[in-house]
């Protein structure tokens, strides 16, 4: 069940201190802000009744990972397109990995890897054990309750920083020896970050990083709005941390594409580094974000084209 928050304790406040309005202003602000979000949702539902023998079962187990899958191929393929054709690309200057790009080879066998994970995601979302066990914990997808902007403006913070504890310690676990040369190794294989390795992993890694994607909006809400609106925010941040650009005004991708290029088992100094997502607040509390910001202090030009790439040992005895 959502945690209760009353609108007008949290909003309504905020507002009128930011803009010195009247409590009446306020009020209809907010309430036409709530009436909005309820109208769309409402055409929304409207529309997958009139095309769906079961909606309720589309909505809840199909649309979360469909959004995902969707947003996923929209946001990552002009990125693909530029790796081949990076004299077209206006971000080209942002780059990185200077003047490196992922080989058509890699980025094949991403491709492939890839669709094998997003079709096991989609057969367990839509499996009748996954519509039964949300069903069974009053999984809703109706109007009677459709989270409120007040909820919302609280629930996907909450989200963004569970999922980046619980990111946090299953990333340092795959770090461990066996688990690392024996699963994780796999998304390690992008040295060059691009947008479409945020889904390369083994499928049992893919599995559990889907785990740490998906518990979140269950334990603050249970409204499936918060999980598609979860969803869409988890992808701008993954494609983002992988794109392997550094573009001004966006959240910096720099460090994850150091922890591509630098952090595996056979590194002594880089094995665990900027483990987290988001703001990486975990790594600022454990202390392993700072030996990327030292490498970035002496390298404020990152690894370019001369540089010689840190080269990973294929032995499982280092």
């Amino acid at each position: 069940m959502a945690l209760p928050l009353p609108l007008n304790e949290f909003i309504r406040p905020i507002l009128q201190q930011a803009y010195d309005a009247s409590p009446t202003i306020i009020t209809s602000l907010v309430d036409q802000s709530n009436e909005l979000v309820t109208n769309m949702y409402s055409t929304f539902l409207s529309l997958t009744a009139s095309v769906m023998t079961d909606a309720t079962y589309f909505r809840i187990c199909v649309l979360p990972t469909g959004i995902s899958i969707i947003l996923f191929w929209m946001l990552n393929l002009p990125l693909l397109f530029f790796n081949f054709f990076p004299n077209l690309n206006p971000m080209e200057r942002w780059k990185i990995q200077k003047g490196r790009h992922e080989t058509a080879h890699r980025v094949a066998w991403m491709v492939v890897l890839v669709l094998i994970n997003q079709t096991i995601a989609m057969a367990i979302s839509m499996s009748q054990q996954n519509y039964d066990g949300l069903l069974d914990l009053g999984y809703q997808s109706g109007l009677d309750s459709l989270p409120t902007l007040g909820d919302l403006s609280w629930q996907i913070p909450t989200c963004c920083y569970l999922y980046d504890a619980i990111f946090f310690c299953c990333h340092c676990l795959m770090h461990t020896k066996w688990l690392y040369h024996n699963i994780h190794k796999v998304h390690h294989k992008s040295k060059i970050t691009i947008g479409i390795s945020s889904a390369y992993f083994h499928p049992v890694d893919y599995v559990f990083s889907a785990i740490a994607v998906v518990l979140p909006p269950l334990l603050v809400s249970n409204h499936v709005l918060t999980s598609y609106l979860w969803m869409t925010v988890f992808m701008l941040e993954t494609t983002n941390a992988h794109c392997g650009y550094e573009i001004p005004f966006m959240p910096s991708a720099k460090d994850h594409d150091f922890h591509h290029s630098h952090s595996f088992y056979s590194s002594k100094e880089y094995r665990f580094v900027t483990m987290g997502a988001f703001a990486l607040v975990w790594d600022r509390i454990f202390g392993t974000k700072k030996p990327v910001d030292d490498w970035w202090e002496k390298h404020p030009n990152g690894i370019t084209k001369k540089m010689k790439a840190p080269v990973e040992k294929d032995g499982k005895t280092d």
